[in-house]
């Protein structure tokens, strides 16, 4: 904790020796000009002059040391139109500047090109990371509805465990190594329908920023990446709405304007219900199963330096499934997320900006089961509340500084019980503390260094650990890019998965009895942009991990230890590699990206497979994908395929029998091979989607038509053996087939 508040303070010494006042200041938000919302990244550049900048999340900016006189200064950002004019700069004038960018019109019949300033791209210093916009996702080929999460199963370096997951495996990391937040708030169970959809309504998205690796210092927490993900504030302009129905879900966005503000409501449910239980009616044994989310937003501008923001999200699913018509044999199972939050923002001076939240996230997941009037249940819940305050600081033209401070407070919960009499039980509150600081450095015109540290201290075994975080960006050339990143990262939280039904997944800290995990990352990149239209990138990437666990599935079922090292297998190690190589197309009537992976990864306990390295399951040698949409008028066509190599499993090497000293009956066993030294066959699909745009009433609307496995392509899950059976060749599990879909989406 002492180490914390010491990086705090020479964080402001810092900034006493940045300050310069000797020449203007130019600062303001940069807006859409259609909803008023605020845009992020935005390119602030005077023509004339070598200074620049972009804006920040929340869309502010400030370029300090700007001579007097009359200068041409252009604000641009991608898929708007440019802004330019001319400003008058007195010394030691500070202007405030507010900008409202207009969207470029999109003209389908003819070629549409972008504008992006290429400052854009060269004030740009991050490997790793991929920044999209709500309108890409909306293209690509889904199953009923846009969906975050399987999009960026698309991108190379991301992989899914299934056809109904939409969990993240990123780089040869499991899920719980991905940190998701929505507005800054963490989401620890981002999945609806046993993870078939994420908990993202696609209607409410503003834009989304997914760091692969290497992530900076405003960051912590977790070992691999992170899903940055920020929803709109609302229109400030008008009353507008949009939504969609599908097969089987419907959603609704509304928004508009508050005084000196903005408001937003979007909501989303499935309606099978009613179905399901047509077919209960026929002698059918189907479950009851809903899903719903909630989204609310309030923005209002106190005065011209001050913004309060408030929002909230619930999302809920509940499974009901009698076995027998006294109901002595069901399976009752509910599950989801919450999260309030309250944020902030003030211009304390032109070059100075804070953020201060306070939110509260909590998932819970209650599951209860009889059989043979046996009860049983499972009752988990994390909640966190935290507070938080961050600083972004325009010391010069070639120095941002980026600081803050956290606190967490954590509250685990998780209890089992085996008719109605306690098995298991687990009650934990832990503190974290953190804080970051961060300097943006323009070292020259053609080369960027980011430099960053993260402290942090952990209640439980009273930690306190430092996280080293550096990123250096070159021009080599124009058009190509060379970047250079890596940091060091640590994890208290363990993620207990099935890895095949996301409802039962639970959170545990890691207390005293085992270090937390530990990753060491490299990633270095090389980017080709010869043109607006065409860019390609290549990432070699290297992981080193350390201090991993895993359930420890050999441990006493109604044992009553709680602490990590009695319910985990500790003291692994791996590390994943890989190669990265992404080509795109993003202007023009054709457009898409191509991404492949060569990737390895390994794991290494002392107690599993003899203290062999193996490959968890997600280790993949060969990935690829292939997008591209089509516009031709008033229609869009998208196809997506995806290829893999398959799925490693640990097959079975032998059978033998058993002898059951009390029973004398002989029982057939499998011997297992060493662990997940076999794979099944590659996993590859086709994924196909048209859309037609229409009038509804006067509004717009759209039309579309999904196809899922376009060529039915049973991939295989995972393999079962037998043992009553030794006759029984083993069975292997498949995955969906075709599955098509189609919907209404519209707008007003």
């Amino acid at each position: 904790m002492r180490r914390s508040v010491v990086l705090l303070r020479l964080l402001f010494l810092v900034f006493i020796a940045y300050q310069e006042a000797n020449a203007a200041t130019l600062s303001g938000f940069v807006r859409d000009r259609e909803d008023g919302e605020n845009l992020p990244n935005a390119t602030i550049a005077f023509d004339d002059l070598t200074l620049g900048t972009l804006s920040n999340a929340d869309g502010y900016y400030a370029v300090q040391n700007i001579p007097a006189g009359r200068h041409a200064l252009t604000v641009s950002y991608v898929g708007y139109q440019a802004w330019r004019d001319t400003i008058e700069c007195v010394e030691e004038d500070q202007i405030r500047l507010d900008v409202e960018l207009r969207s470029e019109s999109i003209r389908i019949e003819e070629e549409t090109i972008v504008t992006a300033d290429r400052l854009q791209d060269e004030l740009r210093q991050q490997v790793s990371v991929t920044s999209l916009q709500a309108k890409t996702l909306e293209r690509l080929p889904s199953v009923g509805e846009p969906d975050l999460l399987r999009s960026l199963q698309l991108l190379p370096g991301v992989q899914s465990a299934s056809d109904i997951s939409s969990g993240l495996y990123v780089r040869g990391g499991g899920p719980d190594q991905t940190r998701i937040l929505l507005d800054q708030v963490p989401l620890y169970n981002p999945a609806h329908a046993f993870g078939f959809f994420s908990t993202f309504n696609p209607d409410a998205i503003k834009d989304i920023t997914f760091y692969k690796g290497a992530y900076p210092a405003q960051y912590g927490g977790n070992l691999g990446a992170v899903l940055d993900v920020q929803n709109k504030e609302g229109n400030r302009r008008r009353v507008s709405g949009r939504g969609g129905i599908s097969l089987i879900s419907g959603r609704l966005l509304t928004e508009g304007p508050l005084e000196n503000g903005s408001w937003l409501v979007a909501g989303r449910r499935t309606y099978l219900d009613p179905v399901l239980a047509a077919v209960r009616r026929t002698g059918v044994d189907v479950p009851d199963y809903y899903f719903y989310d909630f989204n609310v937003k309030v923005n209002r501008s106190l005065s011209d330096s001050d913004t309060m923001v408030l929002s909230a999200y619930w999302g809920r699913d509940r499974l009901d499934f009698a076995l027998d018509p006294d109901a002595e044999t069901y399976f009752n199972i509910l599950w989801g997320n919450r999260a309030v939050s309250g944020r902030w923002k003030r211009v304390f001076s032109p070059t100075l900006f804070g953020r201060f939240t306070a939110f509260f996230s909590e998932y819970e997941s209650d599951i209860a089961l009889s059989f043979f009037e046996t009860p049983i249940s499972f009752g988990n819940q994390v909640r966190d509340l935290t507070f938080g305050a961050d600083i972004d600081y325009f010391a010069s033209a070639r120095h941002t500084i980026k600081s803050g401070l956290q606190l967490s407070r954590y509250a685990f919960d998780f209890a089992s019980s085996f008719n109605r009499q306690s098995q298991f039980s687990l009650e934990t509150n832990p503190l974290l503390l953190s804080a970051y600081a961060q300097d943006d450095w323009q070292i020259t015109p053609l080369t960027d260094l980011r430099l960053g540290l993260r402290s942090s201290f952990f209640s439980e075994g009273n930690r306190t650990l430092l996280e080293p975080r550096f990123s250096l960006s070159r021009m080599l050339q124009p058009g190509w890019r060379a970047k250079l990143a890596g940091g060091l990262y640590h994890q208290y939280l363990q993620l207990v998965t099935s890895e095949g039904f996301s409802g039962g997944d639970f959170w545990v800290p890691l207390d005293e009895s085992v270090p937390p995990g530990r990753s060491w990352q490299l990633v270095a990149g090389l980017e080709w942009e010869p043109s607006q239209r065409y860019r390609m990138s290549t990432e070699a990437y290297y992981t080193d991990l350390d201090n991993l666990v895993v359930l420890d599935n050999d441990s006493v079922a109604d044992s009553d230890q709680t602490r990590s090292e009695n319910v985990f297998k500790t003291g692994g190690s791996g590390y994943a590699t890989g190669l990265e190589v992404f080509l795109e197309k993003r202007t023009g009537k054709l457009r898409g990206w191509l991404g492949y992976t060569l990737g390895w990864t390994r794991r290494t306990f002392p107690e599993i497979n003899e203290g062999r390295a193996f490959p968890p399951k997600y280790d993949r040698r060969h990935d690829a994908s292939l997008t591209a949409t089509y516009s031709l008028g008033k229609w869009i066509a998208s196809a997506s395929f995806v290829y893999g190599t398959g799925q490693a499993f640990t097959p079975a090497a032998a059978r033998y029998q058993l002898r059951d000293p009390a029973t004398g009956i002989f029982e057939d066993r499998a011997l297992p091979a060493a662990r997940n030294s076999g794979r099944l066959l590659p996993y590859h699909r086709l994924d196909t989607g048209v859309r037609r745009s229409l009038s509804l009433w006067g509004n717009d609307a759209e039309f579309y038509l999904q196809v899922f496995n376009a060529y039915s392509r049973r991939n295989e899950w995972f393999v079962q053996y037998d043992t009553e059976d030794p006759a029984t060749e083993p069975e292997v599990v498949k995955m969906l087939p075709i599955v098509p879909t189609f919907g209404l989406n519209f707008s007003f």
